[in-house]
């Protein structure tokens, strides 16, 4: 038995006030012995009897009552009755990936695992405690009209989503509706790809009960991959698509909803998909954004993909022989390319690359280490000179291997400084030394620290500078011989030190930082939403969202669900029992699977069997009090 309200215990305390007036009226009195009385005496006594029974009786009826509407108070409850439920709290996940959007037997999963999850919110009581936790980690609390509400409101999301995270906030939830019974319900479509072998969750004590709608597999068709390259348009590219189907498929491109390109790819496996390189001139400039479409299947949400591209004139560079043959060769070719180009004599937005020694050099600057030793102090003083607050330390021999500092704990692979300078093997560096002079003001962020070595920052960059603690040698670094090298120099000239901005690949519900210079995201229908912080939780509906400084398109946000969500057998073949893929992925003492809404309903109730005490205690407490009435009125 557990209590509501174990305060209102103290009421029991009243019980002394009848047992008080009882002693208070009992008559002590000199006892004189009165021959003439002895009879009267002698009746009084046989009445006595009666009379003391009588007393006793109301005494304990009293108290019976007292204590019957104390313990109400304090709200007991108990699985005695075996009628109704008990108090429980009640956290319900409802699984909304991007896979719940499939249209099954013409309707909706989703709509199903909602109406699974609106019976359940219909059996709550006043005395329970119930949420809505979804895949993307929102949480919605409230009464049963406030979740009801909830429930209506919610869509799939554009994106897989986490659901080990949502069922290990709502074990939390159903534990802090203590005393009241936890029990954590699951309605999901089982759909793998959502709930990570990698992240299973312990519920130790809490009942988990999950409910998995299966349903036949759809012949799903989806755009895995649209990769525009390069990174700027002048004003053309390529953009690369990857299709799955199980038939062949007709796509089409799309430049800020024109449609551009079309095609068909044959049918393709998810592990083998259909690949198509297209080439692109685009008539607008500045950010555009772009799509590969499919025509509509069952799975509407992976039949388009979204991309976005900067199509602006190539950036232009001024090359100084410093900065060795290696990098001179780099930049000749991606001149030659048509990806930069030279300035001219007095160009001002001109990026100059060159070594950190040579003299004459102006903001914006991409600039590496001397590769004689002697020349670093000169090296120094041309920094101190631009306001680079970075110096190169002593001079380092040992062969070490760069890495990227993890954001966000863990290292961005995907990003092209990661395939740049993670595990690139260094030999000859000048650690860089945070140094901003005694007459600057601190920096109000950590230094962006792009790449460290030894444990050193190797590569870092500013406002108007890049600076690298190597020469570009293979004597120094492996870094020059790294197919990843003029990918990453393209970026950092026209990224970094041009103005193209911040170019951000995320799925739905993703955390991203590093936005400390941006003001506002610019969501696809055109509203603007500020940006309070450096951090920002990508939106939950793929497309492509504009990063804001002020008025200015400084960046896109280009949001895609993961192609995993597209493969439909995945949930049927990661276990021998398909219908309790998701219940193997929860480890505790009581975890099962029902096999539909009704036995999932039935199921959770079970877990808090029983009632709440407080209408039987009330009931014997005015039972007591009447039976006290009645034997005082004889």
């Amino acid at each position: 038995m557990a209590f509501l309200a174990p305060a209102f215990l103290a009421l029991g305390l009243l019980a002394g006030v009848p047992l008080l007036v009882h002693l208070l009226r009992r008559r002590v009195g000199r006892v004189i012995d009165f021959p003439a009385v002895r009879y009267l005496e002698r009746m009084e006594q046989e009445h006595s009897r009666d009379l003391k029974l009588r007393n006793r009786l109301l005494l304990l009826l009293r108290l019976l009552a007292v204590l019957a509407l104390a313990l109400a108070a304090a709200r007991p409850i108990a699985r005695l009755l075996g009628v109704g439920h008990a108090p429980m709290a009640l956290a319900i996940v409802v699984d909304n990936s991007l896979s719940t959007g499939v249209v099954q037997n013409g309707r909706v999963l989703f709509d199903s695992l909602r109406v699974d999850a609106r019976a359940l919110v219909g059996e709550l009581t006043a005395d329970d405690r119930a949420w809505i936790v979804t895949a993307d980690g929102r949480v919605i609390g409230g009464g049963p009209d406030a979740l009801r509400a909830g429930l209506d409101a919610l869509q799939p999301l554009g994106g897989r989503g986490d659901l080990a995270a949502a069922t290990r906030r709502a074990v939390g939830l159903a534990r802090s509706g203590a005393p009241r019974t936890p029990v954590v319900a699951i309605v999901s479509d089982g759909q793998r790809s959502s709930f990570r072998s990698d992240s299973v969750v312990q519920s130790d004590e809490v009942p988990v009960i999950t409910l998995q709608r299966d349903g036949p597999l759809p012949r799903n068709r989806a755009v895995l991959q649209a990769t525009p390259e390069p990174v700027r348009w002048t004003p053309g590219g390529t953009v690369t698509l990857a299709v799955t189907s199980p038939d062949s498929a007709a796509w089409r491109l799309t430049l800020n909803g024109r449609t551009v390109a079309r095609g068909t790819v044959p049918p393709a496996t998810l592990e083998a998909p259909a690949r198509v390189t297209q080439r692109l001139a685009s008539t607008s400039s500045g950010w555009v954004r772009g799509s590969v479409e499919l025509d509509a299947d069952a799975l509407r949400a992976d039949d388009t993909r979204w991309f976005a591209v900067r199509v602006a004139p190539p950036p232009t560079v001024n090359v100084r022989g410093e900065g060795g043959v290696f990098l001179g060769a780099a930049l000749g070719t991606l001149v030659d390319e048509g990806r930069l180009a030279r300035a001219r004599a007095g160009e001002s937005r001109a990026v100059t690359v060159s070594g950190a020694d040579a003299p004459g050099t102006r903001l914006p600057v991409l600039l590496t280490a001397p590769r004689d030793p002697i020349a670093v102090g000169e090296a120094n003083r041309q920094l101190e000179r631009l306001g680079i607050p970075w110096r190169f330390g002593a001079i380092a021999r040992s062969q070490v291997l760069a890495r990227v500092p993890a954001r966000g704990g863990a290292v961005d692979t995907s990003s092209i400084s990661a395939r740049a300078f993670d595990g690139t093997p260094v030999r000859t560096r000048y650690p860089l030394q945070y140094s901003p002079g005694s007459g600057a003001a601190a920096p109000t962020g950590a230094p962006d620290t792009i790449a460290t070595a030894g444990g050193a920052p190797w590569v870092v960059a500013g406002e108007g500078y890049v600076l690298l603690g190597s020469p570009v040698d293979p004597e120094a670094t492996d870094l020059p011989l790294d197919a990843a090298f003029v990918p990453w120099l393209l970026e950092a000239l026209a990224r970094r030190l041009g103005d193209d901005g911040r170019l951000i690949e995320a799925s739905p519900g993703q955390v991203v930082s590093g936005l400390r210079d941006l003001t506002g995201l610019e969501a696809p229908d055109g509203t603007v939403s500020p940006l309070a912080s450096d951090r920002l939780t990508v939106p939950t509906q793929a497309g492509v969202y504009f990063l804001r400084r002020q008025e200015t398109r400084a960046g896109a946000l280009v949001v895609n669900g993961e192609p995993s969500e597209s493969e439909f057998a995945a949930a049927a073949t990661a276990t021998a029992a398909p219908n309790a893929a998701v219940a193997a992925l929860v480890t505790g003492r009581d975890v099962v699977t029902a096999t539909d809404g009704t036995k999932w309903q039935e199921a959770v109730f079970s877990r808090a069997a029983g009632q709440a005490l407080l209408l039987p205690l009330v009931a014997l407490a005015l039972a007591a009090l009447l039976a006290e009435a009645y034997v005082s009125g004889r």
